[in-house]
């Protein structure tokens, strides 16, 4: 699995260059790709070093960051597990704060044994009111006109009896396909709507014909991950300035 966690690593340092219309600050600053959204929240402002860098090079990116927050110090610093020790990172005094396991797509097959949810209709977001009505108001600066016109980056709602219930996103990027933001309304978790949604996601990410189909999950929902045949293939890291 070593060359498909290398491949998603890629992939996650290249979601954080966006284009000129996404509405979000995006840079690659000194080699590392930075990008800011103007969410008060850690992982919204955030430098993708999937390999460590320089410490000039993580000064500038930092920089960056902090230039961008919302909040001082509210910023992140992904990189691979495997690099959380680098001394570069401890010497900003940067330390893990989340981790987020990545899970890759490896049996498609067994998405044609997950049964279809009654009365539930996934389809395209018909627009960003309708999306962020599942996801959160909270999160509009993700869900900007140009992220919603960008072809790279899909929008889905599950509806019941037409209103929205559930919501997921799907990016191509660096040859692969990135499935995010899987939202069930309270009232209606408990129902399988989050495994529906999911599910259609990645269908239509596989219809893209990317190399890779991936997610990052938190443990807790793994098993559900692990039915549609999504298996981990590595694990990314927050680290976090500390206060």
């Amino acid at each position: 699995m070593t060359d498909v966690a290398d491949l998603l690593a890629r992939a996650e340092a290249a979601r954080a260059v966006l284009g000129p219309t996404a509405g979000a600050d995006s840079a690659v600053v000194e080699g590392i790709p930075c990008v800011s959204y103007r969410v008060d929240q850690p992982w919204a402002c955030q430098a993708k070093a999937m390999v460590p860098p320089t410490s000039a090079a993580l000064d500038a990116a930092t920089g960056w960051l902090e230039a961008r927050a919302v909040t001082a110090r509210q910023w992140t610093v992904m990189t691979r597990q495997r690099h959380v020790g680098a001394p570069v990172f401890s010497a900003a005094g940067l330390s893990p704060w989340l981790t987020l396991p990545i899970l890759a797509l490896g049996r498609a097959d067994l998405l044609e044994r997950i049964a279809a949810v009654d009365g539930l209709d996934v389809g395209p977001a018909s627009g960003a009111a309708e999306f962020l009505a599942v996801y959160g108001e909270g999160l509009a600066p993700l869900i900007t006109p140009g992220v919603l016109a960008d072809p790279a980056h899909h929008h889905f709602v599950g509806r019941v009896d037409g209103q929205p219930v559930a919501c997921v996103q799907v990016r191509e990027v660096a040859n692969t396909a990135y499935i995010s933001g899987v939202t069930v309304i309270p009232a209606c978790r408990g129902r399988g709507i989050g495994t529906a949604i999911s599910v259609a996601a990645t269908r239509f990410a596989l219809a893209s014909h990317p190399r890779v189909v991936w997610l990052a999950a938190e443990s807790h929902l793994h098993p559900m991950y692990a039915r549609l045949g999504f298996g981990q293939v590595g694990v990314h890291v927050l680290l976090r300035p500390g206060d």
